[in-house]
Formats: C-alpha cells, structure tokens, sequence
C-alpha cells in the first residue's frame, strides 16, 4: 500500500502497515459525576507494551482502540497468529482497559483493505469476526484458557474503517454495499456473543470521498439500516475544536431528525499533528494541546445533547516515517514522541481524566 495514498486517506492504513512491520489552559477533572474513563481512548502506531498500557491506565484513559486484522490472523487461524492479540488483551485486562477492535482486512487475500467482495471473501471475513469473538469476546476462550485474568472481554466492534473513501472502499464508496458487511458481521458476531455491539466505521470529512454526512444519510435511507448498528462512529478532523463539535452536533441533529435519538455517537480518531507539512491539522505543541483542551471542554460540555459515548485520540506516540513514505501531519500527531517524551497535549488530557501525567513510553525513534 502506498503510504503517501494513506496519507491523504486517514490513519488505520498505515496504522495497520506499521503494526504488522513492528508488532495549556486548566480544566476541571473527571468526577464521579463525569464520564468515566472509558470515555477517554487512545490508539497508537503499534500493538502496546504493557508498560504502555500501565501508563495510559495511570493517566485515567480507559479505553483503547486496536487495529484487528484479518491479514494478521490468515487463513487457518492456527496458534502462533493470536500471540500479539493474546498480549494485548492479557495486558489490558491488568490494567482494566477496555480493548475496541477495528476489525478490518480479509484473511488470506492479496490486496490489503479490500472489502468482502466475492462469496469466498464473505465465507473468510465471517469465520474471522466469528473467531475474535470466540476468542476474546464474553465467555471467550482466551479468558478459560488464563483463569489468572480477570476478563474484561470485547464487547463494541468496529466494523471497517472510513467507508466513505475509496481508499478503504474500491472502487468507490457503497453505503448498501458497506451494510452487507456490518449485517453479516452482526449476524456473526450475535451468534457468538447476543449482547455484542457492532460499531459502524468512522465516517471523516474529506474532498477525496463522500462528506460524512451525505455518506450517513445513504446508510438510512437503506430499509432496515437501524436493525444492524448500535453505535454511530465519526472522525471529525477539523482545524480548530469549533469544527470537531460542529460536525458532531450536525450529525446528532440528522439523526435525531431521523427518529434515532437514542443511538450514541463515538469519535474514533480525532487529533493533530505537531510536524510535517503544512496543514490545516499541524500545530506546534503548544497548539496541539490547546486544540485537545478546548476541544474536550466543548465535547464534555455538551455530551448529554450529543449523546457521545467515547472519544480516541489518535495518537498515542509519533513515529519515524518509514522508507518511501512522504512527510505528513499523522506520524508526529502522538501525543509522546518517539523518544517517549511526553509532549504538553499530554497532561492537557490527563487534565479532563484525573489521572496522573507522570512517566515516559518506551522509544520507538531509530
């Protein structure tokens, strides 16, 4: 996959590319009567350390988002492909962080991001969502198989990411096409686990696809859409936190119009890099900081109207950029950088959890 197309696409392609090669202002604190820290999540680049997660845990983020591929896991699903997967959940499970699964690519296939287009495609998609939840969901046998553990199983799904694109969605986005896939993988999913809740795809805002929006309004216009999804997912990159609270408050406003009032939003990814080129979403650190402060004050101001259920920020540390790969805002978007060094957006969302800022990540740089 060309890293310069991911670029202009959004973060989980080369997310996914990197994992696999490596597997401000004072704000009031959470309270008992806030949001809780599931509320707050974060992704990274790569699958997280156990130290990571210690931190994130310290720091009051409760929730963190995991890109879960079927390219990693392949065809047969033997033993040795679940090590990473098996970390991860072992590690969060200590620290009591809930894990939400992207779910994403076909097992076995050639060409990475390619949506389920033929029947063996669908047969292979459905043996792997059915095998995550078997796994790690309620009930699952990793947790059996690690009595030590106390379970805190996957529950949310996430089914693809940015439909709305055609880097995600060839040749060109479907809202029918793409609720094909959330039916079967709710179908899947459900027989594995009654209560599990399929998360649509976060849907950005970009001149490369279809406006978020327009994309949602397909997806309801589809006879029995709202049988098949629990959560609205957005990626409302935006310059400023105006924006960020705009897109979202449009978005309710569309679906309470709709008669869905109760459904909850979630913002999937959501941040701003402090290098790279210049963009509407590079800042200085300072800035960054700013952006994620007024940017949560305004979320948490008027989550209740919204009905916003979680909020990641993406991401949790930046990156080296990799061989071939052309300068963007994303790889220095951490909220650490690749020294472990905690920038000032850092403390700034600590602020909102009423965690503990202290501690340092391990070193990615080099």
């Amino acid at each position: 996959m060309d890293l310069r197309v991911a670029a202009r696409a959004g973060l989980v392609t080369a997310l996914v590319v990197i994992a696999l090669a490596a597997i401000a202002p004072t704000s009031a604190p959470a309270t008992a009567a806030g949001p809780g820290a599931a509320f707050f999540g974060m992704q990274g680049w790569t699958v997280p350390t156990a130290r990571d997660l210690a931190l994130i845990k310290r720091g009051g983020v409760g929730t963190y988002r995991a890109v879960f591929s079927g390219a990693q896991l392949g065809a047969s699903f033997d033993r040795a492909r679940w090590t990473r997967y098996d970390a991860l959940m072992a590690a969060a499970a200590r620290e009591r962080i809930e894990i939400m699964p992207l779910l994403i690519d076909i097992p076995g296939a050639r060409v990475r991001l390619q949506h389920p287009r033929t029947r063996a495609d669908r047969i292979a998609w459905a043996g792997f969502v059915s095998a995550v939840a078997r796994r790690y969901g309620r009930g699952g046998s990793f947790w059996a198989d690690h009595p030590q553990l106390e379970p805190v199983p996957l529950t949310a799904y996430q089914v693809w990411n940015e439909p709305n694109l055609p880097v995600y969605w060839r040749p060109a986005p479907d809202a029918a096409g793409y609720l094909r896939l959330v039916r079967l993988t709710r179908h899947r999913l459900r027989a594995v686990d009654p209560r599990a809740a399929i998360v649509l795809a976060g849907l950005p805002n970009s001149r490369l696809g279809v406006p978020a929006l327009d994309y949602l309004r397909a997806v309801y216009a589809r006879p029995d859409a709202r049988s098949l999804f629990d959560v609205v997912a957005l990626h409302p990159y935006a310059q400023h936190a105006s924006g960020v609270v705009d897109s979202v408050t449009t978005t309710r406003a569309y679906m309470d119009r709709r008669g869905d009032r109760r459904t909850p939003i979630w913002i999937t990814e959501i941040g701003w890099g402090t290098g790279g080129p210049r963009t509407t979403l590079r800042t200085t650190k300072a800035g960054q900081a700013a952006k994620i402060d007024r940017t949560l004050r305004s979320l948490l101001a008027a989550r209740s109207r919204l009905r916003l259920g979680r909020v990641v920020i993406s991401v949790l540390q930046d990156r080296d950029f990799v061989e071939g790969e052309r300068p963007w805002w994303a790889p220095r978007a951490g909220l650490f950088d690749t020294l472990g060094r905690q920038k000032p957006a850092w403390r700034a969302l600590v602020r909102f959890t009423g965690g503990q800022p202290e501690g340092r990540l391990r070193s990615v740089a080099g």
